[in-house]
C-alpha cells in the first residue's frame, strides 16, 4: 500500500475530517511509513504501518511504532491502535507498556484495520 492509498483509506474510515500524519524511515529509494491521526479529543489513532520488502527484518516497523507511542505519550494523547502490526509489536514488547503509560491504556480496535483484518506484510518485520 502506498502512502497515498493509506491516506485515502483512512479518510474513508473516519467520519470526521482528520489530518493524516506519518512517520517515515527512508533507506535509499525505499520508504517505510506509519500513518496516524489525532482527533479533536486528543486521541491518536495508529492506522497503518508499511515496510517495503527491501527494508523488512531490520526493525524499522517496530521503530516507527515506538516513535508513535513516544509521540502520543509526550503529547498526553489517548492512544487507539487499528494497525495489526502495531498491535502485534506492542504485544511482543511489554516493556513499552511499562515505559509509556499511554501504550498500556491503548484502545485496541480489532475490527477496523485498513487491511480488513489481515496482517500486513510488515508483520514479519521482527
Amino acid at each position: 500500500m502506498t502512502i497515498d492509498e493509506a491516506e485515502a483509506l483512512i479518510k474513508t474510515k473516519t467520519r470526521n475530517k482528520v489530518r493524516v500524519h506519518r512517520l517515515e524511515e527512508r533507506v535509499g529509494d525505499s520508504v517505510a511509513f506509519l500513518s496516524y491521526s489525532i482527533d479533536d479529543k486528543n486521541q491518536m489513532t495508529i492506522w497503518h504501518t508499511e515496510v517495503p520488502p527491501s527494508l523488512q527484518h531490520m526493525g524499522i516497523g517496530g521503530k516507527l511504532v515506538e516513535e508513535a507511542v513516544q509521540l502520543a505519550s509526550r503529547d498526553s494523547s489517548h492512544l487507539r491502535i487499528v494497525c495489526p502490526f502495531a498491535k502485534e509489536h506492542l504485544a511482543r514488547h511489554p516493556e513499552l507498556k511499562e515505559r509509556y503509560v499511554v501504550a498500556a491504556q491503548a484502545l485496541i480496535a480489532d475490527n477496523e484495520s485498513l487491511s480488513g483484518g489481515q496482517t500486513m506484510a510488515v508483520a514479519s518485520d521482527r
